[in-house]
């Protein structure tokens, strides 16, 4: 396969496992099950477990950890994980829906708002951040099966992949201090 047609279908693996778990989790699991505690361990956590530190640490870590765990099995648990982290999310905008569903714009607290802000802030930066470094992940896994196989690969492109990653750490850095002021305005 051409390596362009390999860059898409990473997307589509990385993408498509997560909406599947997020399916999976909302219509079928159970948030005490195994995959739900497994996307877990690689997620942020709700803001009500949190001290006012964490968020800078969770947000930039679970970028990483997506791109290191993505890489096992040459690429195999980019799927395995984000299916995982499909399923917790699930539970994450259950809780937020329930919170919305009983919301009143007139008696709504600086609770509720900070803490709707911080899920969507899971779901709007650290999501999309962690996606990508997972098709990074299967991208690096990929080459790496290449070079054990002894394939040519194009040498210009290792080093955009590190590049990616230090944006994406910086970019979660960034949000995590955000969301450490919403956890300490509350």
């Amino acid at each position: 396969m051409r390596e362009e047609y390999w860059y898409y279908s990473f997307w589509l693996i990385v993408v498509g496992s997560w909406v599947l778990g997020l399916a999976y989790g909302k219509w079928w699991g159970e948030p005490e099950e195994f995959l739900s505690q497994l996307g877990r361990s690689f997620s942020v956590p709700p803001p009500g477990r949190m001290e006012p530190w964490q968020p800078i640490l969770y947000f930039t870590l679970t970028p990483v950890a997506t791109f290191v765990l993505s890489q096992l099995f040459f690429g195999v648990g980019a799927a395995a994980f984000l299916f995982s982290r499909g399923v917790y999310d699930s539970s994450l905008i259950m809780g937020m829906e329930t919170m919305l569903s009983n919301w009143k714009l007139t008696s709504s607290t600086s609770v509720e708002i900070w803490t709707i802000f911080f899920i969507i802030l899971i779901f709007v930066v650290n999501l999309p951040l962690c996606l990508w470094a997972a098709q990074l992940g299967t991208q690096r896994a990929i080459r790496m099966l290449y070079r054990l196989r002894g394939k040519p690969l194009k040498p210009a492109t290792g080093s955009e992949l590190v590049s990616s990653l230090i944006l994406i750490v910086t970019l979660s850095l960034i949000v995590g201090l955000t969301a450490a002021f919403a956890i300490a305005s509350t």
